[in-house]
């Protein structure tokens, strides 16, 4: 990949550590080994807008501004500029429903990629320029690939607890993986958001996702439900599928473009239970499958690049 249009961007990334901090900064790195001109920048959320911050962006004088959805604060900072501004717009964020991005064309954005067809769509039928991409690249990569006695569980879920701990949006997959544990299991979860939770182990350094993922036996993955409502998958399936973690999860009701036959589904608390203790016990029963799920993570990575160059170097 890369381009002989040399373009000068700035990515804008979350605080460690939510969601997209080492994804963006990923990206970044992806964007500088293209060839680009990249600045990676921390967005402000929820701090004070001051002159510096501000005056560092103009300064640079950038030709493209990358982000996912951003705080209220950043977002002002956006309005300002006239350059082009990619949003890869993969949840509602601030605004609470997809449906209102439409209203802040050109002030938050100018060109779209989504892992969501049906917004896809409705975008180009507006004249936004827009690209779709199947599924996340992994921000894992070889050297990243390590094996640590520490991480060596049973199964494993990393992400965030909050509201996935009492709304009722996530009853399925609380009765599925979260309530109760599995007996004889050495089931833990990693991230913030999760008091007093029994399997709870605290929040995992940025460079230790790799090797959490290589590591554990086994790992658990789920889709929000305003996601998988859009036909999104997250990055959590690309980072697991890359390490050839056995991935147990919930067949949701979307197009898994040809990755359904490598991950291991199940519809119940004792489909899970008994699938989690299955991979632990037949980890060579498993390992087929695994093995091909990172080669179709590979691919849609480089599918996931390619696109996005395209949409930061087209006139």
């Amino acid at each position: 990949m890369g381009c002989e249009l040399v373009m000068k961007v700035v990515v804008f990334h979350q605080p460690f550590p939510m969601g997209n901090h080492r994804v963006n900064i990923a990206i970044s790195k992806e964007l500088t080994d293209m060839g680009h001109e990249v600045y990676s920048l921390e967005q402000l959320n929820g701090r004070y807008l001051d002159d510096e911050y501000r005056q560092q962006l103009k300064d640079l004088d950038p030709d493209v501004l990358y982000f996912e959805m951003l705080d209220a604060e950043t977002f002002e900072l956006i309005e300002e500029f006239d350059c082009k501004k990619v949003l890869t717009f993969v949840s509602p964020g601030i605004l609470g429903e997809y449906d209102k991005i439409f209203d802040y064309q050109d002030k938050w954005f100018t060109h779209i990629y989504t892992n969501s067809l049906q917004l896809h769509n409705q975008f180009q039928s507006k004249n936004i320029p827009s690209q779709h991409f199947e599924w996340f690249f992994s921000q894992i990569g070889e050297n990243d690939v390590e094996f640590v006695e520490e991480y060596n569980h049973g199964c494993v879920f990393l992400g965030m607890g909050f509201n996935r701990l009492t709304s009722e949006a996530y009853d399925l997959e609380r009765r599925l993986f979260f309530s109760g544990g599995f007996a004889g299991v050495d089931f833990k979860i990693y991230g913030n958001g999760w008091p007093n939770w029994p399997e709870y182990k605290g929040v995992l350094p940025s460079e230790d996702i790799g090797k959490l993922y290589t590591s554990a036996k086994s790992g658990i993955a789920i889709i929000a439900p305003a996601q998988r409502d859009m036909g999104m998958i997250n990055n959590r399936y690309s980072e697991m599928g890359y390490c050839e973690l056995p991935i147990t999860t919930y067949k949701y009701d979307l197009d898994w473009f040809g990755a359904e036959k490598y991950l291991n589904f199940v519809e119940n608390k004792e489909e899970a239970y008994t699938t989690i203790k299955d991979i632990i016990g037949n980890p060579s029963k498993y390992k087929s499958k695994s093995v091909e799920l990172k080669k179709f993570v590979q691919n849609k990575t480089n599918e996931f690049f390619e696109k996005l160059e395209g949409l930061i170097v087209e006139e």
